[in-house]
């Protein structure tokens, strides 16, 4: 019979060990020692180092082990030696490993075994959060996190460290929430509106908690990650976007004029149809966007059937040239992205159809060239970058020299199209603004 089998008759000695041992502090504090190295070893043995302990400890030990510690500063205590005491004293018919258990209420871990029934006892918790999730899309991509460890698995594993039961209403909410995506029945819904109505609390989504996280994953996973051109703000709210969510639908924005809108029911947008007829720029917003299906310049709508030749969508990155260009030539289509692209300005560019083209012209300095370079290589034969000739360049260029910093971002622009203006720019180090550039734009 091993050691840690306790007989009916040893009972009533064990309780009276037990007793003893709690009447002396030290003990409380070499039992931690020891429970420490059954865990890592299985079993006792070694050395047990007890320092900083006062004459009266010592003197307990001293006592029980019939070793002299009184002027020891550290007390060394063999497991051999503490065996050999155990086996001297009264408690002599029992094993340290009865005793410790006793002690602490409850048998002695070994490390290797508790390892393995957390780990169990996680992968139960993973399989029955799975089985409380009913959207098949859902459990594929959360049985990826949790039973293949992709990406937000450390964050999950996280949350169930420190709030199990926590986790577990969470994953139930987010799997509801993301089940019923407002993309999913051809709606867009504003963030704190969506959280309130399928979490009961309109912050459950606030960046920063760990529902927005897994939230977001879930889109980028589902949808498509958002295009690196844009920033991480924008990115995130790009994502959200392909979800039907906006997390601010009026202030991410880009100006349009001599466009309209399909509207998802076939009919046109109202607002769109009478700023054309005015023949009047206006914001377009993520919130006016999500409610379109389509848009279409002013003209190509009017000249249905025959409008190959107004199938182009000028794109300012200034307003004062967009203003300017719309005034020049009131029968033409303009976008502006008002300096860097915004969620909005991809998604208006997004919603022309494949027949359409896009001018871009943008200031000629590298924030500018790495924005055309973005949508280059977004639209590809689509998008035609507008007289980046050196020749404008020249005409432009003004003010101080561009900081090193600045013009250490024309390392990244590769396509061929701006090689001229790049290399305009490593020679002169000057910016070229389109205010400056506006004969470059005559449209004939």
């Amino acid at each position: 019979m091993g050691k840690n089998k306790i007989l009916p008759t040893e009972e009533a000695l064990l309780s009276q060990a037990v007793a003893y041992f709690r009447k002396y502090p030290v003990y409380g504090k070499l039992f931690r020692l020891m429970k420490q190295k059954y865990a890592s070893l299985g079993r006792l043995g070694g050395t047990f180092m007890l320092e900083a302990l006062a004459p009266g400890e010592r003197d307990v030990l001293s006592g029980f082990t019939g070793l002299d510690f009184g002027k020891c500063k550290a007390v060394r205590l063999p497991y051999a030696k503490l065996e050999h005491a155990l086996e001297k004293s009264r408690f002599g018919g029992l094993s340290w490993e009865a005793i410790l258990g006793q002690y602490y209420g409850a048998p002695l871990p070994i490390q290797k075994e508790l390892r393995q029934h957390q780990q169990a006892a996680k992968e139960s918790f993973w399989n029955s959060c799975l089985a409380e999730c009913k959207n098949q899309d859902v459990k594929a991509w959360l049985s990826g996190i949790l039973l293949e460890q992709k990406q937000g698995y450390r964050l999950i594993e996280k949350q169930y460290k420190t709030d199990a039961e926590g986790l577990r209403q969470m994953l139930g909410t987010l799997s509801s929430a993301l089940g019923n995506l407002p993309i999913h029945s051809g709606q867009r819904q504003l963030l704190p509106v969506f959280a309130a109505q399928t979490a009961g609390n309109p912050h459950y989504f606030d960046e920063g908690r760990p529902a927005c996280s897994l939230l977001l994953n879930y889109g980028a996973s589902r949808f498509g990650q958002a295009d690196t051109a844009l920033s991480g703000i924008e990115q995130r709210e790009s994502i959200l976007y392909q979800m039907g969510i906006l997390k601010d639908g009026l202030s991410n924005l880009c100006l349009a004029y001599g466009i309209l809108g399909r509207k998802k029911d076939g009919g046109m947008h109202e607002g769109l149809l009478g700023f054309s007829k005015e023949k009047q720029a206006l914001p377009l917003s993520l919130d006016t966007l999500g409610s379109l299906s389509q848009l279409v310049s002013a003209e190509a709508w009017m000249h249905q059937g025959n409008a190959a030749q107004v199938q182009n969508i000028y794109v300012l990155e200034n307003p004062a040239v967009f203003t300017y260009l719309a005034r020049k030539y009131p029968t033409h289509a303009f976008l502006c992205t008002m300096g860097q692209l915004r969620l909005a300005s991809y998604a208006a560019m997004d919603l022309f159809p494949e027949g359409y083209a896009f001018s871009y012209a943008g200031d000629f300095d590298p924030e500018g060239l790495q924005i055309a370079q973005g949508l280059k290589k977004r639209y590809g034969s689509r998008l035609i970058l507008w007289n980046y000739h050196a020749g404008y360049y020249m005409q432009a260029a003004m003010g101080p020299a561009l900081s090193p910093a600045r013009m250490k971002k024309l390392e990244n622009i590769q396509i061929p199209e701006l090689q001229e203006i790049k290399e305009c720019l490593l020679t002169h180090k000057k910016p070229a603004y389109q205010e400056r550039m506006l004969e470059a734009y005559a449209i004939y």
